[in-house]
């Protein structure tokens, strides 16, 4: 995506994906999407009652703070950016501990949006984790076995194509930052 084509400019307002197109219609930013498809395609996603939902949608919104921390996080320039970065995910990895209840997933036993939104922070941890032990389950059981749950789901896995860790990989090896150098290594 560092060569994005004019026509995906023209579609996409800020350059980044996702980006749903229904008819004329143009959607950008992955909340909204999954918004729409939630309203479109029942069931829904989200617990019943506007409370619930609101409070589910407000951790989705944080899932893609994680999302920034991490991205930050690959491309820290050296180790004191980098240990920075890592502590800043470890803060909002040990706010969601506080949040989550008995399992497996967010909201108990049903897969939400909340989950839908994090598996990707899960994901691009456990293969960061490969490269360099970062440690950011330590002492937090909870969110360990969240993460674990949702690696587990076959929807998950399925969500990346199989090459994804290997392409995840090389992309932090061409970085020119800290993990780009320990990928190298």
């Amino acid at each position: 995506m560092k060569n994005k084509p004019d026509w995906f400019l023209r579609l996409s307002p800020l350059g980044k994906v996702p980006v749903l197109k229904v008819g004329e219609a143009v959607l950008f930013e992955s909340a909204v999407i999954c918004e729409y498809l939630d309203e479109t395609t029942p069931p829904s996603m989200h617990p019943p009652g506007p409370l619930a939902k609101a409070v589910n949608r407000g951790w989705v919104e944080f899932s893609s703070e994680l999302l920034v921390d991490l991205y930050r996080l690959m491309h820290a320039g050296d180790l004191a950016d980098f240990a920075q970065r890592c502590r800043e995910a470890r803060m909002k990895l040990e706010r969601l501990e506080q949040q989550l209840g008995q399992g497996p997933f967010f909201n108990g036993p049903e897969f939400s949006l909340v989950d839908a939104a994090i598996a990707p922070a899960f994901q691009r941890i456990s293969l960061l984790e490969a490269v360099r032990p970062l440690n950011l389950f330590k002492g937090l059981p909870k969110v360990g076995a969240w993460s674990q749950a949702l690696l587990d789901r076959d929807s998950v896995r399925k969500s990346v194509v199989p090459e994804f860790p290997t392409l995840f990989r090389d992309y932090l090896a061409k970085g020119e930052g800290y993990l780009g150098r320990a990928t190298v290594g």
